[in-house]
């Protein structure tokens, strides 16, 4: 664990430095942390506010398969959230780092709800093409996709759910459909034995 953050703090150094001829700025929080986070750093603006235009990633820890419905919901309100918050003609883009890496979401307006929420929904299935290094890619992906104009920014959303990629395998498989009379045939056969156990 302890390499482990050393190397990411290594990385997410080297890639903040490279970033900084373009003015890429990177901030962290934990996914539970998100929409405290977004009501406070992500300021309200109207189509005629003269605040400059917002150039968001959103860099989404993954675990391997996909989203459990507890994340999928906090995403969900999340992306709700900037879309109020932001204008047309701000852009946002959803990457994906750790269980999978690759772009989800290239850039679109926060007020295509649609899309942002179908990306959520559907996370590893809006991949397109896998990658090695999901910080690499968000920060070649920020080069290549910054806007002269607005605050280049990349939120990385760490997940503490990614680690459980086999939970979450789990809680996401739908259990296989059983015939009802399967079911009760089985109840019918254990109910003599379950009566016997109560009265014991």
């Amino acid at each position: 664990m302890k390499h482990f953050i050393i190397t990411f703090g290594l990385l997410l150094f080297s890639y903040t430095v490279t970033s900084q001829d373009k003015n890429i700025e990177t901030k962290s929080i934990e996914l539970d942390n998100l929409i405290n986070f977004i009501v406070e750093q992500i300021d309200r603006k109207t189509e005629a506010s003269e605040a400059p235009l917002d150039n968001i990633i959103f860099l989404l820890e993954t675990p391997l398969n996909d989203l459990i419905t507890e994340d999928k919901v906090i995403l969900n309100q999340a992306f709700r959230l900037v879309s109020k918050r932001l204008t047309e003609d701000d852009y946002i883009s959803i990457l994906t780092y750790t269980g999978f890496n690759g772009i989800a979401l290239n850039q679109t307006s926060p007020k295509d709800l649609k899309a942002i929420l179908y990306t959520i929904d559907n996370l590893k299935l809006s991949v397109k093409e896998f990658h090695d290094d999901g910080i690499a890619l968000a920060y070649q992906f920020a080069n290549e996709n910054f806007m002269e104009e607005a605050v280049n920014t990349v939120i990385m959303i760490r997940n503490p759910n990614a680690a459980n990629g086999e939970q979450v395998a789990v809680e996401n498989t739908k259990a296989p459909k059983v015939k009802n009379n399967v079911v009760l045939i089985t109840a019918m056969a254990l109910l003599p034995e379950l009566i016997s156990v109560i009265k014991d």
